[in-house]
């Protein structure tokens, strides 16, 4: 036995050896990395695991959003970022009379945001961006429910736009907004995708150019362009000679769409440069900080990306409050954040991050705590039978179905695990379209995540009685749970109606956060922080809080030597 045990203490050593050996890149692999960088002015970039299939100005969200903030720009804020109007010099403001509220003919009130574009803004072929590109944009934003163009819901609001100057666009909007709120959806080039968007408005998404020919430059009004693409594996991008922002050092930028494992090895070997959140796991990125911090950056940074739970309120047991509160409760977040996330997730206080300007303490909190969660489902007529099986005095179980993504399996699995200790049934079910799934309203309670503007939250839009999918609406708005609460509509059209003044806007909030946790329609679980991975040959790297880490490529550089 003394013998055995030592061959596999001997092994063992060799097996790791072997390992450590393969993490240090040759000098042939340095060499040609501070060639590729300095030389040929060439990055790499990791971006995600799928292919973005269309184009970020169409859908914003992942793997689509990287492409977007690479090769286009927007007028007011970014879905979900503090890094705003990327096309113009600043956001409107009260201070030097750009953002005004006041009434209109009617008496009603308005505001008006002036924006100060930036100088000769232009599409990659050249052809000068006009009021009827913007114009379109928010024709085409109009035609798709909220979440596929405007996760701000601010679009709906806008009355009109016109240039008052070559450079100065002034947009009208209904009701009252502050700086913080001002969206205008992206321009797009009227001139390519006018006919196709009139010839067939309900199957233009499958049809424009940003799907169909996406190597044309004159798409794009970014830093970079499409140059050419191999689905579903990379895509190409050059520098934009007509970009009106500050010109990006790097010439060319690859994005490969992998999967972590061999994106995390092209890293260690040198043929990548930035590892990008969605390409890379949270264990690897936790072996990075502690084993690899000669070679490799990592950064951090808080996101907006709420993992929570929506319950559907057709199914009598989940329209219950207690229930709702008993199945929170029955959850211990902070180990399922230490297990199932490494620490890396923030466990949610309430619907807002705490690092948000919107976010006040002062509602109920909810820890783990089963003892009164099977107290609440006794008062709610749920008793445990002989097997452990909660019942209703008429003998139904209380059992539902839990849908969740691809890749959410484990966290599903958790969950299940807790709520089956209180006596319940749960069954699970991995959904292939988790926005179909909710939007059809058939499921009994879906885990999913969001991401929501950070600086303006557009979390109300996923709580109001007007916004629950209806065929009579065509089956839009984003209220999936069904959930209707006259006095939290009130609570929302506060947040719209207060003033643009921190204690304003602060009290808005705080009464909007109070009337959620205390009926908790949905159940937020923990918010997401994000870890890019840079090599140590670049500097000038940044992270923004809640933002893309590729919002600063216009900052990056290689580095004259490589590091030591």
């Amino acid at each position: 036995m003394r013998g055995v045990t030592g061959l596999r203490v001997w092994r063992l050593l060799l097996a790791m050896q072997l390992f450590l050996l393969a993490l240090v890149p040759t000098a042939g692999a340095q060499d040609a990395q501070a060639q590729r960088l300095l030389q040929e002015k060439r990055l790499v970039i990791a971006a995600d695991n799928l292919y973005p299939r269309t184009h970020g100005s169409l859908i914003i969200t992942q793997p689509q959003a990287t492409l977007f903030r690479l090769t286009q720009g927007v007028i007011g804020r970014m879905h979900g970022e503090l890094i705003a109007c990327s096309l113009c010099t600043q956001l409107p403001n009260s201070l030097d009379g750009t953002l005004v509220t006041q009434p209109d003919e009617q008496g009603r009130t308005i505001t008006r945001a002036t924006f100060d574009l930036l100088p000769n803004l232009r599409w990659g072929d050249g052809t000068p961006l006009d009021i009827g590109d913007i114009e379109f944009g928010l024709t085409v934003a109009r035609r798709y429910p909220p979440q596929v163009l405007d996760p701000t819901g601010i679009t709906a609001r806008i009355r009109s736009m016109r240039m008052v100057s070559p450079r100065r666009l002034e947009v009208l909007y209904e009701g009252t907004l502050c700086k913080e709120q001002l969206f205008v959806p992206p321009p797009l080039p009227r001139r390519l995708e006018e006919p196709i968007f009139r010839a067939d408005p309900q199957h233009y998404l499958d049809h424009t150019l940003y799907f169909t020919d996406r190597t044309r430059p004159g798409l794009y009004l970014g830093p970079y362009m499409i140059d050419q693409e191999k689905p579903p594996h990379s895509i190409q991008l050059r520098r934009n000679p007509y970009y009106a922002g500050p010109t990006p050092y790097f010439e060319r930028v690859d994005l490969l769409f992998k999967d972590a494992t061999a994106a995390e090895q092209g890293l260690l070997d040198g043929n990548i440069d930035v590892l990008l959140p969605k390409a890379v796991r949270e264990d690897a990125l936790i072996r990075f900080t502690r084993e690899r911090r000669a070679r490799f950056k990592i950064l951090w940074s808080p996101s907006t990306t709420l993992t929570w739970l929506t319950p559907n309120f057709s199914r009598p047991a989940l329209a219950d409050r207690q229930v709702r509160e008993a199945l929170y409760l029955a959850l211990d977040r902070d180990t399922m954040v230490r297990d199932l996330t490494l620490g890396t997730s923030l466990v949610a206080p309430g619907y807002l991050h705490p690092g948000l300007p919107a976010y006040t303490a002062g509602f109920p909190r909810y820890g783990y705590n089963p003892e009164r969660a099977a107290s609440l489902l006794e008062s709610a007529g749920w008793r445990r039978d002989k097997t452990g099986q909660r019942r209703n005095a008429e003998g139904q179980p209380l059992a539902l179905t839990l849908s969740y993504r691809a890749g959410d399996h484990g966290v599903a699995q958790a969950l299940a695990e807790a709520w089956r200790t209180m006596g319940l049934s749960v069954s699970l079910k991995e959904e292939t379209d988790i926005v179909g799934t909710l939007r059809g309203r058939g499921f009994d309670m879906v885990l999913s995540s969001i991401t929501y503007s950070a600086i303006s939250p557009s979390m109300p839009q996923f709580f109001l009685s007007s916004a629950v999918p209806t065929p009579e609406n065509g089956m839009r708005g984003l209220n999936f749970t069904g959930h209707a609460d006259a006095a939290l509509d009130r609570a929302m059209d506060g947040i719209d109606l207060a003033g643009c003044t921190r204690d304003d806007q602060r009290q808005a909030w705080v009464t909007f956060q109070q009337h959620l946790m205390a009926e908790l329609p949905r159940l937020p679980l923990w918010f997401n922080s994000l870890g890019t991975v840079f090599t140590n040959r670049l500097e000038g790297v940044g992270n923004p809080p809640f933002g893309d880490p590729v919002l600063t490529i216009q900052r990056w550089r290689p580095r004259a030597a490589p590091p030591t």
